[in-house]
């Protein structure tokens, strides 16, 4: 039940002595302010004040006031920059008690106490003291610099005032009340207020209790403060005490208040303010009736032992005592009334520690403050008091998935609703209304239910509430007593209270168990079926294609009947054209993976599936080309945005791809087995072609205009005062990191021209692969502008391609093609003739570039000898000639681009000194023997980068003067590094395994034909009687399996008996359901009571072959029902349909076994009997392996654990040796770097005679993460592979899902497409991303950077939001991460960040977060995968 919770960890302790212990005053106050991040203030008696850093827990601030000082109110910090980029901390206290405070101001008097946050310490002398006119309670903070502070009486009144605490403004509330708490939201986050609030910078809520009675008061602030208004619910039932009634209160800022009481019921209310000012507080659901808590048995009033605290929407985090020293947490969810999750913390004080206060931090966390509600003893001394840090799931949402199934969980803390007859959440006239509406409608009077209903809501509307309030419970009641009676055809039906309730958003799926589409439509209530599918937010996907299945069973139904016009019924009731349904359904905010199984459940046969084909064909006309057009006429402000651009019918466009592609990967083998669907399919794709093609114009002009977009909504942003201007430090810091981005040579804003040279390319015979490999390369290395031609094979055309490519002022142009002794190979004589043509541009030769690509084709190939390339500069312009294949490009342009030589030389050839290649290259800095690198060059022939030689590692043996200092393996690119793994790694054996549940996870190595037609003879597909057709309406006996044999005629006058799937008896030709009869008589048995059936009357004529499958109407015998290459899912498809073909056994390709190990003498193995090292540094616990495990493990792989190695070179051997004995692959992480125990790479290039195919790669976390192959005579291809992953533990998941998790698919042979010939070099992408919105400002690095998020699925699309400090230790980060957000690299004059609201591509790891629309909301256009 923790999966939610994070485990509990101290953020601060104290003790507390008698002599400080006050009654009135906690012993220690915690205040969160969410505009000084990450910083908690502790305000602690007789000692001071004190602000902690949540990531280091170490305190950054102390004010130290001592023991002859108390406060009377919690703290409250700031941060505020002064000077030069200087920030300080600025915190003011409440002091209830001081020498140098005068009795008449104890309470009122509030020091402001400064102090940077480097820790140095502003003059005594510079703190300062002011006196208020009231003793305020609480310090809160709100948005803005002039009025940042808030002070709370102890009466809920609210005062606004100036960094300097003088009072600007108040909002007074007069009477005697009890401030329970101070709620402070953003105004765009509290959708609950329905008025304007451009000027408002907060919301404060205010909940005070007098008396019986709590009051919830709503208030604006901005530079004045507004009342809104107040409201007041009664706590209790007449006849109780009050003392100590309210034991704990929350709210959220979507408006859902709850509060407990002492005697343990939970009380939810929606919050909603009207456009007139007027706070509305309806039921939420039925109250909870808590037990178990120690809080409810204590019955102390002041001491409740019990805090709560919202985190979003209705999901509350509660904190409570239970028995023995045990503090259970616990997740609820109002809305459904269920324990989500929950965790134990352990105190040795439990019992005791009676103060219990939850504070909502950010970035997933929570802080408990447990401290003591009496002095301590004489024995005792002193009392301890702790804060805690509870980390939860910030994604978690209050929906009907995350709720279901945890019922179980739930009863265990509650008392049946029964126990208490007084707690109810509906009103007397609410009850009549409900009995009102079931009895009428039983009683088929619908319109006395429909005059009740809205006689109801014209009493309980007025002025100030235009419309009545309604509770969940009370709108699931009313759609209960109309959806859930018994309803047959011809019964009468109003979908008035239905439409009313949908229009405003207050209907769920939940509320009839999930089947309200099924509902609607089985009592033919369409218009209310497409009104769902626009304001309900919990309609599942079965229940989308459930309806789309009956929509076109019905039309179906309808076209078959016969043309005689004595048989068409005209009272039959309306069905809406599959367009319209369709529609709706696509609109909807579907998921693709459920869609899938949903749509192999209800459209499993072809002829359901055409005719959905035939809309979205008819939909696929205009695609982007509209959108564009729309696109651009609303940037001139010819039409609207909001302008549909096609058809009011239409889906956006992009749903329609994405539930396209869905169908074809759900129906592929289907539709691809039924002929009358492949016009539509070669139709779908002659209008997805041009799409695609038109989307790779577009993409061209990406590197053109993003980064003048960019730059334009910066100034934007900065015009309008939502970007600061760039300090001095700012300034030197961006220089800084560009000058990091040359050393890397990223994102040094290069352009570059590509000329494909080639007459099949130039004719449109033949695709372009060669110079789409080109860009592909570039644009990753970022170059932000790539432009290309095509040119046939002739000297005047490459010459004029040429100067086109050159007059669009590019730094270098890549010819492909034409290098050879071919005839037509003209490029090099073209150039010459260029030369000639324009001498004066013409200025030097580049032979070293031309000796660089000659040797490094000549490594891979004796027939390089035979190319004749050219690399030169023609003014600004390096042009460099590359042969025709993919293959040969890849390896010039990996030459050129390894160790910075194209980057230098760019750099030179614009006048740069080329410092920053020097410096990250260490040329001029490295001693001779120190490492294997050199680097020279001269600036008039180019410059040559040798590859070093195969064992760059150091030698262990080696002493410390000797060992390298600089790394002597290149710093490869992401793309580089995942293209050296797709080429090396191979897929293993093909074995023959039985066809179980344990085959998921493997790929299919031979093609699976049917043996048999299936179903080998006629069969039914309902429950009924086989008939004969010709046989007319009657009385017929039946007969069974066990009175007649299959294959004997059937008597006449009789008919069979047989359940849906069983084969039809001789002498039957259709079948007649069960509905269509009717019991003439039964059998009887000795006593004389009824038995089995003994004659039927059939009610109906059935037409020949009427409910029948045919004989090979699933299969026909030889068909090919899965290729080679299909994945076998854990969904259970492809092993459901082996079985249903009757194939026992099937060749798949192996599944690679793993090895785990961890390295590092400071390791400690957490499920070990150990001791801890007595050296006062108990180490670290071993955190890689067991995550790394339960990931491998998850995904169905074997694992084989070795354990933890010590940093020894012997322990180093024997460990990979095992490993290599017993796995396929070798996974181990920690011993990656530079340090002197660092001993992986070592091992692996000396002891085991392997090899780095690389060891650096240009990627945040993981840059030292090594890829390595080991030589074995035990595989096939006589090698097998080593990852060592970097030690902490967020690079090492990182680097995981990135390099290993496609290698391993890569070994089950995941990413291939043909027989094992056609592989090698061939390969799709590794992973699939997909585009989301940020949610959080995310800062760029020099480096490709993978940020760990949490993904979820709202109605504006996917959205990402942060999982906080991205340090590599900090796995944290990746506690409900589900995606791996890919920042790109900073690059020249770009921004330094990723605003919130950007999108940016990620993997992702897990499943996606789901979140709930609110009702009547429109859903923002889905998001299309695409493979990066």
């Amino acid at each position: 039940m923790s999966s939610n919770i994070g485990e509990p960890f101290q953020l601060y302790s104290t003790n507390t002595s008698a002599k400080n212990f006050s009654l009135n005053s906690r012993p220690v106050y915690t205040t969160y302010n969410p505009n000084f991040r990450k910083h908690v203030t502790l305000t602690i008696q007789g000692d001071g004040v004190h602000v902690v850093d949540v990531d280091s827990l170490h305190s950054v601030v102390s004010h130290s006031v001592g023991d002859h000082v108390s406060f009377s109110a919690p703290a409250f910090s700031r941060s505020i920059a002064e000077g030069d980029d200087v920030r300080f901390s600025i915190t003011y206290a409440v002091i209830k008690q001081a020498p140098e405070v005068v009795k008449a101001n104890r309470e009122r008097t509030i020091w402001i106490m400064k102090q940077t946050l480097s820790g140095l310490r502003v003059a005594k002398d510079e703190r300062k003291s002011v006196v208020v006119p009231f003793p305020p309670v609480r310090i809160c903070g709100v948005d803005g610099d002039k009025l940042p502070l808030l002070l709370i009486s102890k009466s809920g009144g609210i005062s606004l005032a100036d960094p300097e605490v003088a009072i600007k403004n108040q909002l007074e509330w007069t009477g005697e009340r009890e401030l329970l708490d101070v709620l402070i939201f953003s105004p765009s986050s509290c959708p609950f207020i329905r008025r304007d609030m451009d000027s408002v910078r907060n919301v404060v809520c205010i909940c005070c209790q007098a008396g019986s009675n709590l009051y919830v008061r709503v208030a604006l602030v901005g530079e004045e403060i507004v009342h809104v208004d107040t409201c007041e619910l009664p706590i209790g039932d007449e006849g109780e005490t009050v003392d100590g009634r309210i034991a704990g209160v929350t709210c959220s800022a979507e408006g859902i208040l709850s509060f407990i009481t002492s005697r343990g019921v939970w009380k939810a209310f929606q919050l909603s303010v009207s456009e007139s000012s007027s706070l509305h507080a309806t039921p939420l659901t039925e109250p909870l009736q808590l037990h178990r808590f120690s809080a409810f048995k204590k019955r102390r009033p002041g001491n409740p032992g019990i805090s709560v605290v919202s985190l979003t929407s209705s999901v509350i985090l509660l904190a409570a005592t239970v028995e023995g020293q045990n503090i259970s947490l616990q997740l609820w969810d109002l809305r459904y009334g269920v324990l989500l999750a929950s965790q134990t913390l352990t105190s040795p004080m439990a019992d005791v520690l009676s103060h219990f206060h939850l504070t909502l931090a950010d970035e997933g966390q929570a802080l408990l403050t447990l401290s003591p509600s009496q002095p301590p003893s004489k024995s005792q001394g002193t009392a301890r008091s702790t804060v805690h840090v509870i980390p939860f799931d910030q994604t978690l949402k209050s929906n009907l998935a995350t709720a279901l199934g945890k019922s179980s969980a739930t009863e265990e803390w509650l008392v049946p609703p029964k126990s208490d007859p007084l707690i109810s959440v509906l009103s007397e006239d609410q009850v009549g209304l409900v009995f009102v509406i079931k009895s009428t409608i039983s009683k088929q009077v619908f319109q006395r239910a429909d005059d009740a209903f809205f006689t109801w809501i014209k009493l309980n509307s007025g002025r100030d509430t235009p419309e009545p309030a309604f509770g969940h419970e009370f709108v699931k009641r009313i759609v209960n007593a109309i959806l859930l009676s018994d309803f047959k055809a011809g019964d009468q039906y109003s979908p008035r209270i239905l439409q009313y309730l949908l229009e405003r958003g207050l209907v769920s799926a939940m509320m009839v168990d999930g089947t309200l589409l099924r509902r609607l439509y089985e009592r033919g209530d369409w218009e209310n079926v497409i009104l769902s599918l626009r304001t309900v937010v919990d309609i599942s996907e079965d229940e989308m294609m459930s309806s789309l299945r009956f929509v076109i069973d019905e039309h179906r139904k309808r076209e078959n009947k016969t043309s005689d016009a004595m048989e068409v019924d005209s009272s039959e009731p309306w069905i809406p054209p599959l367009e319209t349904i369709l529609s709706a359904c696509l609109s909807y905010d579907f998921s693709p993976v459920i869609a899938r199984l949903s749509i192999r459940r209800h459209l499993s046969d072809a002829r359901d599936l055409v005719p959905i084909l035939g809309v979205l064909e008819g939909w696929l006309h205009g695609g982007t080309e509209d959108e564009m057009k729309l696109a651009l006429m609303s940037t001139a402000k010819i039409v609207d945005m909001t302008t549909e651009s096609r058809s009011n019918i239409t889906p956006p466009y992009p749903k329609i791809i994405t539930f396209l592609q869905t169908l074809l990967d759900a129906s592929c083998i289907t539709l691809l087995q039924y002929r009358p669907s492949y016009d539509l399919l070669r139709q779908i794709l002659a209008q997805i072609e041009p799409e695609i093609d038109r989307l790779d114009r577009l993409e061209q002009l990406r590197g053109v205009l993003e980064p003048f977009a960019k730059a334009q909504a910066r100034i934007s942003r900065e015009k309008a005062g939502c970007v600061p201007q760039e300090s001095q430090a700012e300034s030197k810091r961006r220089r800084k990191r560009l000058e990091q981005q040359a050393s890397l040579g990223v994102g040094m804003g290069f352009s570059a021209g590509v000329v494909t040279v080639s007459d099949s390319v130039h004719a449109g015979v033949n695709e372009d692969k060669s110079g789409a490999l080109i860009q592909d390369i570039l644009r990753p290395r970022g170059f932000q502008r790539v432009v290309s031609a095509v040119a046939p094979d002739d000297e005047e055309s490459i010459r004029t391609s040429i100067k086109q490519i050159l007059s669009l002022k590019v730094d270098c142009v890549f010819t492909t093609g034409g290098t050879g002794f071919g005839e037509r190979d003209r490029t090099p004589e073209a150039r010459m003739h260029l030369s000639f043509a324009i001498s004066p541009l013409l200025e030097r030769q580049a032979p070293g570039l031309v000796h660089l690509l000659l040797s490094s084709s000549l490594k891979h190939t004796p027939l390089a000898a035979l190319s004749r390339p050219v690399a030169g500069t023609i003014g600004k312009t390096l042009v460099v000639t590359l042969p025709g294949s993919t293959k040969a490009v890849r390896e010039n342009l990996d030459a050129l681009l390894s160790n910075g030589v194209l980057d230098h030389a760019l750099d030179l050839i614009k006048g740069g000194s080329g410092k920053a290649v020097h410096t990250a290259l260490g040329s001029g800095h490295t001693p001779v023997g120190q490492g294997p690198q050199t680097h020279g060059h001269h600036h008039h022939s180019g410059c040559v980068a040798p590859k070093p030689r195969t064992a760059l590692s150091h030698d262990p043996s080696v002493p410390a003067p000797g060992r390298l200092r600089v790394s002597p393996y290149p710093l490869i690119s992401l793309k580089d590094a995942l293209d050296i793994i797709m080429t090396e790694v191979q897929p293993l054996d093909v074995v023959t395994v039985p066809v179980t549940p344990s085959l998921a996870g493997h790929v299919l190595a031979e093609d699976v034909y049917a043996p048999e037609d299936i179903p080998s003879s006629p069969t039914t597909n309902v429950d009924g009687y086989a008939v004969r057709s010709s046989d007319p309406p009657g009385v017929y006996k039946v007969l069974t399996s066990l009175t007649h044999k299959l294959f004997s005629e059937l008597p006449k006058g009789s008919i069979f008996r047989i359940n849906t799937g069983g084969p039809l008896p001789t002498g039957t030709d259709s079948v007649i359901m069960v509905e269509d009869t009717e019991l003439e008589s039964a059998q009887k048995d000795a006593d004389g009571a009824d038995m089995e059936e003994d004659q039927v009357k059939t009610l109906a004529r059935v037409s020949p072959g009427e409910n029948v499958r045919q004989p090979g109407s699933d299969v026909r015998k030889g068909e090919l029902v899965m290729p080679i290459g299909e994945v076998i899912t854990s969904a259970g498809g492809e092993v459901g349909t082996l079985v249903f073909v009757g194939r026992r056994e099937v060749k798949v390709f192996r599944k690679p076994v793993v090895a785990l190990l961890s390295t590092g003498n400071e390791l400690l193995d957490l499920q070990s009997r150990k001791p801890i090292s007595g050296d006062g540094w108990g180490g670290i616990w071993d955190t890689n392996r067991p995550s790394l495990q339960a990931a491998l493990e998850g995904m169905g792989y074997k694992v084989v654990d070795l354990g933890i190695v010590s940093d020894d070179v012997d322990a180093h051997v024997r460990a990979i040796s095992k490993g290599l004995e017993m796995a396929d692959i070798l996974l181990t992480t920690g011993g990656t770097s530079m340090g002197a125990s660092d001993l992986l790479k070592p091992v692996i290039e000396r002891r085991f005679d392997g090899t780095i195919h690389f060891g650096r790669v240009a990627m945040k976390p993981g840059k030292p993460t090594t890829f390595a192959s080991i030589p074995t005579k035990t595989v096939t291809h006589g090698r097998k592979f080593l990852f060592s992953l970097p030690g902490n533990p967020a690079s090492a998941i990182v680097t995981f899902h990135i390099f290993v998790v496609p290698a391993l698919r890569r070994l089950g042979a995941w990413l291939s497409s043909g027989p094992p010939s056609l592989w090698d070099g061939v390969y799709e992408p590794p992973y699939r991303f997909l585009v989301y919105k940020l949610q959080d400002t995310m800062s760029l690095d020099p480096r490709v950077e993978f940020h760990r998020v949490v993904v979820r699925s709202t109605p504006d699309g996917l959205l990402a939001t942060t999982t906080g400090s991205q340090r590599s230790s900090r796995m944290t980060s990746l506690c409900g991460a589900n995606g791996l957000v890919q920042l790109p690299p900073l690059a020249a004059g770009g921004p330094s960040k990723l605003e919130a609201g950007e999108t940016a591509p990620a993997v992702m790891i897990g499943e996606i977060q789901m979140q709930p629309a609110r009702g009547g909301e429109e859903r923002g256009i889905g998001v299309t995968s695409s493979r990066v």
